[in-house]
């Protein structure tokens, strides 16, 4: 007999993002189980939740749904069997959730303490609810703490790419919004600062006023796909508020060596396999490219490709997550 399940996310669905990127691997997965899987957010095909706004949270701005439609709300919940949480922390819309039913939450955002603070005063009437609480790092767990005191890692993954190779075009990559933490700035810098031979792309939502860079604003995950083959060096110039990485471990298994700043998130991601430079800091940066010029590029990248293989295979940590649904 299958289960159905419903994915619960608050962010717009047409909008590239972390979350939206996990629970649409989440369905594609899923759905060759024995799951019937339906996603209810803003934008959804199956349950269209309402319409979202971009509001600051975190760092960012988010098209995030505050108050969804009652009736598509009810209706899904009447559907599914289990009900799996993706961000409980949006502002307003966990309340919406009344049912019985089993409930899974996944923390995937490290937020600050002003935020995790009021939420903790929030939420403290929900602490003896019954749900299974996970979070996608260590990172995202202190922040599930306000929710459960019994919170499992389950790390976001993808799907791996067995037929890409590194080919050592020697050119860089940057992927995220245009805004402060992500420090698209740095990458701007950095352009100014290396050979003009070198090509260097931003996949963004919003260009900056910079010829060395070829902007390519708000494309589908198709040509995002088709465009980060082999680059070269991907750029993870983040600066705070993150607790995962998932555009690394893309750039990784699109045949790319990851150089990230020295993030507690991006260093538990990954470990011995990755190259790190100082927090905002072009000279560290600079230094660790000088230095790959005399590196076995080829074996760095390998080393990068296994690790990610080895810890965030789709088909690993799905079967992770239907230990879980199947043991709630």
């Amino acid at each position: 007999m299958s289960t159905n399940l419903l994915l619960v996310s608050p962010y717009n669905v047409n909008f590239y993002g972390g979350v939206q990127n996990q629970v649409n691997l989440f369905k594609n997965g899923l759905n060759r189980s024995n799951f019937n899987v339906r996603l209810l957010a803003p934008d959804s095909s199956d349950y269209d939740i309402g319409k979202s706004m971009k509001i600051p949270f975190n760092g960012s701005n988010n098209p995030i749904s505050l108050i969804p439609d009652k009736r598509i709300l009810n209706e899904a919940i009447a559907w599914a069997d289990i009900i799996h949480i993706h961000e409980p922390f949006i502002p307003l819309f966990f309340w919406r959730l009344k049912t019985s039913k089993k409930i899974v939450v996944t923390h995937h955002a490290k937020i600050s303490k002003f935020i995790y603070l009021g939420l903790k005063f929030l939420y403290l009437t929900l602490r003896n609810k019954n749900f299974y609480s996970t979070a996608v790092s260590d990172e995202a767990k202190a922040n599930a703490l306000t929710l459960s005191k019994k919170t499992r890692i389950i790390p976001n993954f993808i799907d791996i790419n067995e037929n890409i190779s590194f080919i050592p075009n020697n050119n860089f990559l940057f992927i995220g919004r245009n805004e402060r933490r992500k420090n698209l700035k740095l990458f701007i810098n950095l352009s100014k600062s290396i050979d003009e031979t070198k090509e260097f792309i931003a996949i963004t939502n919003k260009s900056s006023k910079d010829d060395l860079i070829k902007y390519l604003i708000d494309i589908s995950d198709d040509e995002k796909n088709s465009i980060i083959k082999n680059v070269g060096f991907f750029i993870a110039p983040q600066t705070h508020s993150e607790s995962f990485g998932i555009t690394i471990l893309e750039a990784i298994n699109a045949g790319n060596i990851a150089i990230c700043s020295n993030l507690t998130a991006f260093i538990d991601l990954l470990g011995d396999s990755g190259i790190y430079f100082k927090n905002d800091n072009l000279k560290s940066l600079l230094k660790v490219l000088n230095k790959l010029n005399n590196s076995d590029l080829d074996k760095i990248w390998n080393k990068q490709y296994e690790h990610i293989d080895k810890n965030y295979n789709s088909q690993k940590v799905l079967d992770d997550w239907i230990y879980v649904y199947n043991n709630l």
